[in-house]
């Protein structure tokens, strides 16, 4: 049994794909095979098993995750003894806009000035979108901002609730139940967007309505649009609150109970790298999660 051996195992778990271990660990997939196979000899017992042309742990399988999960930890730590503390390479992130813009930007210029080596690479999308560019090996650190999640492939890091504030015009006297009654438009971004689907399940179940849409892809394009009494929205507080103190735009209670929370995603620890360690702990550190 080798080391090399468990880290393909291990991958092989998190994708569940035979071709994205291989491109990951820059093997050919006859070398992923061969991998398995010789672990499996070794354990005398299949690990995988094809369901449905899935590929499935055996038990075997699932007991050996905990345990190569520890030995890979010790293999990481024994080779940083003599590895120079100055770390270097590339970190990938995937961010959505909404964080990219108002908690990113100060945690990243720290990340830069305590490991001027790492190079940042900042990627924006939908949190779903992030969340497959981790999984297929495209980013290192996925952020999305959605309910509580359930993952067995990843690890979450959940960075706490997210305000979420009603916006509309100042100029705009209605509230938010005359709102969702009206042909005033809501204003929102991409379907797959977690506190648009919040909102909009919550005011159907609540008052079976569904009120008309403008989809505008951009957090600035919106916030213009409300300010302009062209229709409401429904936004992270901390996107619209400098906008709301200088009066361009008036906050209204609404009656959605709001689940949404920051989250920062990883691959299982046999992939972490001390670069991506490093950055999870400067964000824990520095994260800001305001009240409602």
């Amino acid at each position: 049994m080798e080391i090399r051996q468990l880290i393909t195992f291990r991958t092989l778990v998190d994708t569940g794909n035979y071709t994205q271990t291989a491109h990951l660990l820059g093997y050919t997939q006859s070398t992923v095979s061969t991998q398995i196979k010789t672990l499996e000899q070794d354990l005398g017992a299949p690990l995988f098993s094809y369901r449905h042309r899935q590929l499935t742990l055996t038990n075997t399988g699932k007991r050996l995750i905990p345990l190569a999960d520890h030995l890979l930890t010790d293999y990481q730590a024994i080779q940083q003894i003599t590895t120079p503390t100055i770390l270097s390479g590339p970190l990938k992130i995937a961010a959505p806009e909404s964080l990219t813009i108002y908690q990113l930007p100060p945690i990243l210029a720290e990340f830069r000035q305590r490991y001027p080596q790492v190079q940042l690479q900042l990627t924006n999308a939908t949190c779903k979108y992030n969340q497959q560019q981790l999984i297929a090996g495209e980013a290192d650190i996925a952020f999305m901002l959605w309910p509580t999640l359930t993952t067995t492939r990843l690890i979450d890091h959940d960075l706490g609730r997210q305000p979420m504030t009603g916006i509309t015009s100042i100029h705009n006297t209605a509230d938010f139940d005359q709102l969702s009654r009206s042909q005033l438009p809501f204003i929102i971004n991409e379907p797959d967007c977690s506190y648009r689907n919040q909102f909009e399940h919550q005011l159907w179940q609540q008052h079976h309505r569904r009120p008309p849409l403008m989809e505008l892809w951009s957090l600035e394009a919106i916030k213009q649009m409300v300010a302009s009494d062209v229709g409401y929205s429904y936004l992270p507080t901390m996107t619209v609150q400098a906008a709301i103190d200088h009066r361009q735009l008036r906050a209204i209670p609404t009656s959605i109970t709001n689940e949404i929370h920051a989250h920062l995603l990883t691959r299982q620890s046999s992939q972490l790298t001390p670069v991506i360690t490093a950055f999870v702990d400067l964000v824990k550190q520095r994260w800001s999660t305001p009240e409602n």
